[in-house]
């Protein structure tokens, strides 16, 4: 619902499945962010549809060197992920005159949403010098309980008398509520997180299975 783009071939399962990572990353314990790391990037890597995002997205997991043990480095690192490909992609439509008008790409957070997200007020070499512990807080509050209390909220889904309150709300999110496509976008999701659900089964089965063989050697 948060998704639907402002023309055709916009936005949409894309949209949706950031969502759905992002708001799986900020919900997982310590002790699960290597396995949920490596979980995600198998799946785009095998599942997602387009041959080139998944060999950018392949290339950015495998320059991982380390593994994840905090909850924390895996939320920023997905998001850091996000703004590359965003990064990217600004250039790429630009160039083909396939940006959508009213939800141009954009590097997350920008700055009228949250002003201490950036440690100085200019940039060098276009890159942005972030305040990590204020991105960290922005992105478990908008993608674990922001998100959440909109679709929840009936007074601001599909009230007209609130709409005005979200227009500075939704451009600066590069979000859209659309109650139109909320059945849409709520089976894209569903789809998506029990493939993901089931992926993520399979993993566990084979880790236990692995461990069990070793044991009868």
């Amino acid at each position: 619902m948060f998704c639907r783009g402002s023309k055709k071939d916009t936005r949409g399962f894309s949209c949706g499945l950031w969502v759905l990572l992002h708001s799986l990353s900020v919900r997982i314990e310590d002790g699960e962010s290597n396995f949920a790391f490596t979980t995600i990037c198998d799946f785009v890597h095998n599942f997602f549809v387009c041959e080139e995002c998944r060999q950018h997205f392949y290339d950015m997991c495998s320059s991982v060197s380390s593994p994840f043990n905090k909850s924390r480095d895996f939320v920023l690192w997905l998001w850091s992920a996000h703004n590359k490909v965003n990064e990217r992609l600004i250039k790429e439509e630009s160039s083909l005159g396939t940006a959508d008008p009213k939800f141009p790409k954009m590097i997350w957070p920008p700055r009228q949403l949250c002003p201490s997200c950036y440690l100085s007020s200019s940039q060098k070499n276009n890159e942005i010098d972030w305040h990590k512990d204020e991105v960290f807080k922005i992105l478990t509050s908008y993608y674990g309980k922001t998100l959440v209390s909109l679709y929840k909220d009936k007074g601001i889904v599909g009230n007209d008398e609130t709409s005005g309150a979200l227009e500075d709300f939704v451009p600066s999110t590069n979000a859209l509520v659309v109650p139109l496509g909320a059945a849409l976008a709520i089976a894209v999701a569903s789809c998506a997180f029990g493939a993901l659900a089931c992926y993520w089964r399979s993993q566990q089965k084979s880790r236990k299975y692995f461990h069990h063989s070793l044991k009868n050697i």
